[in-house]
């Protein structure tokens, strides 16, 4: 299964690193509006180096596009594992912060 999303990130991407610390992966969660008042949020996990780019440059109110698959766990639970994430513009607030300091 296929699925892509575009929606703004609800905060920063967060790089963490597996219990055994082989593995490095970057989790974060995007808002979809459907065009009218329902907000969806989908849990995303990127690997390797699109996920430390996306460590690097995905924070909050970011708009982002996300390519990749769905996977449910046991426990019927689902996260979206990206195989390909754009960034769109900054927020406006991210902009604003770097320009004063």
């Amino acid at each position: 299964q296929k699925i892509i999303i575009a929606g703004r990130a609800t905060a920063d991407a967060v790089a963490l690193d597996s219990k055994s610390g082989e593995l490095k992966f970057t989790t974060f969660d995007v808002a979809v509006n459907d065009g009218k008042e329902r907000v969806t949020f989908f849990p995303v996990t990127v690997f390797g180096k699109t996920g430390e780019a996306v460590a690097k440059y995905v924070t909050k109110g970011r708009q982002v596009l996300v390519d990749g698959r769905i996977q449910v766990s046991d426990k019927k639970y689902f996260n979206i594992i990206a195989a390909r994430v754009q960034f769109g513009p900054e927020p406006a607030a991210a902009k604003k912060k770097e320009e004063t300091e």
